[in-house]
């Protein structure tokens, strides 16, 4: 064999190799694209963003955590208000004239009738709100409810609406628990294990305590907006969530019931069949008489 020809073998025999390896290299990497020419790497770099602690999104109705450093995404959280520190039963502050309206067809419990009452203006009524959070587990772990506080947005300014004001109620046409207060958190207890999927639902009132430990009023006077600052134990971990009552802010606290004064009162049944009552307004003094109620035509 000539030089030139052994030559042609050591490079072919020495360099297909490589050439060979390259190529599957090269296949691999783009074979792992996005299908417009973005590397796998680039689709990565969000992921390693969060998992190496990167800012998470603030929360608002979808319950993720705020201002975080614990495992983002292990919990789901979302609160709805379900009642006072005095009573299960929501009722609501609102004008004579809305109190009258029929409620639309879709409302037919009274869960949906306070979803309803509060999209149209109907403030609560009564001090120490209690609400319910929600959540639901996307992995096995453990959650311990920490603290739950008002955070004040704005003062409502109410001047401009048209009274007189009564207050509109709902009853089920079964017994009312009203008379009985919720069973709620007020601090401390023991972590909740819970499995992926699962869901719990905590009655929480809110904590009178300031950050520094000091008393606090978040509703001094009037009608306010606030949010809910949850701060939760996730497997140990401390997060925090900022909520809001679905796509609006909560709202707190309608009173127009006195000493010597119960305002007019509107109370729907919606099943088994829809009806109104109506309990006249009272003026007194000394002990409160007998209220007078009966059945009233809507408007």
């Amino acid at each position: 064999m000539s030089t030139g020809r052994r030559l042609v073998r050591v490079v072919a025999i020495g360099v297909l190799p490589a050439v060979l390896a390259f190529a599957a290299v090269y296949a691999l990497r783009s074979g792992d694209g996005d299908g417009d020419g973005g590397s796998g790497s680039d689709r990565a770099r969000p992921a390693r963003t969060a998992a190496t602690g990167g800012p998470p999104a603030p929360a608002g109705a979808s319950g993720q955590p705020a201002g975080s450093t614990g495992p983002a995404g292990a919990v789901e959280l979302a609160a709805t208000l379900s009642g006072t520190a005095y009573s299960t039963e929501l009722t609501f502050e609102v004008p004579e004239a809305r109190a009258r309206v029929s409620p639309p067809e879709w409302v037919r419990d009274c869960v949906r009738f306070a979803v309803w009452a509060r999209d149209n203006g109907g403030v609560p009524v009564g001090p120490e709100p209690v609400h319910t959070l929600t959540l639901r587990a996307r992995r096995s772990v453990d959650v311990q409810v920490a603290a739950v506080r008002a955070v004040p947005v704005a003062q409502v300014d109410r001047a401009g609406e048209q009274g007189p004001w009564v207050e509109l109620a709902c009853r089920d046409g079964v017994a009312s628990p009203a008379a009985s207060p919720p069973g709620r958190w007020r601090g401390g207890g023991m972590p909740h294990p819970l499995a992926a999927g699962q869901t719990l639902e905590v009655p929480v009132e809110l904590d009178g305590l300031d950050e520094s430990g000091g008393p606090v009023d978040p509703f001094p006077g009037g009608v306010s907006d606030y949010r809910l600052r949850v701060e939760l134990e996730v497997d140990g971990v401390p997060q925090t969530y900022d909520l809001r009552d679905g796509d609006r802010d909560f709202r707190c606290c309608g009173r127009i019931t006195y000493m010597g004064y119960q305002a007019a009162r509107y109370e729907w049944t919606l099943a088994p069949a829809r009806a109104l009552r109506y309990c006249a307004e009272l003026r007194y003094t000394g002990k409160p008489p007998p209220r007078t109620c009966g059945p009233r035509a809507p408007a």
